[in-house]
């Protein structure tokens, strides 16, 4: 693997049942957010269900200093214009757009929270840093592809191991390429 930039995988592993929305948080704009997720086939659609729901419930997005805020906007008109082409690449590639992906209002630099699913290990969203309120979930069968589709980017400062079974979570970890790994984080 090469260099440990920024950006986060989170890999959710049966049996497993954890949603947890701090993924989108900072706009996206922060070294270890998780901005790649794979998800385990079995539980995937129910997934990427609840992920949506949630998504769009909490997604307030405004004043980065209002407490009712959940997003800002990027921080700069060079950045927000490099997601929105993210955004664009994610459907020329056949990643399937399951929300947002939209400039937000006629002021400032916003995007809303983006997610797409159906995302392969070589797709430009899973393979460069995105670094906005941007989710590429991929699945996988097994516990070795997993761990191959963890390790097919350049980056990797941080990753995160979701399951309730502990001894899976450590043999999993011991084996994604990153700066740091943390388990049901």
């Amino acid at each position: 693997m090469g260099s440990f930039w920024g950006n986060e995988y989170g890999v959710f592993l049966l049996p497993c049942y954890v949603l947890r929305l701090t993924l989108l948080g900072n706009m996206g704009q922060v070294c270890t957010a998780t901005s790649r997720i794979l998800v385990q086939d079995t539980i995937y659609d129910k997934f990427i269900q609840e992920i949506k729901a949630q998504t769009q419930k909490v997604s307030v997005l405004g004043d980065p200093f209002s407490e009712a805020t959940f997003q800002g906007p990027q921080v700069t008109r060079q950045h927000y214009e490099r997601v929105l082409s993210y955004i664009e690449a994610g459907k020329a590639e056949g990643a399937t757009l399951v929300c947002g992906g939209t400039k937000h209002g006629d002021k400032g630099y916003f995007i809303t929270p983006t997610i797409f699913s159906d995302v392969k290990d070589h797709y430009r969203i899973n393979q460069e840093e995105v670094f906005g309120p941007f989710l590429a979930i991929g699945k996988f069968g097994t516990e070795d592809e997993a761990i191959r589709s963890a390790n097919c980017t350049s980056y990797g400062l941080g990753a995160s191991v979701f399951t309730n079974d502990i001894t899976k979570a450590h043999r999993v970890a011991t084996k994604i390429e990153a700066g740091m790994v943390w388990i049901n984080r």
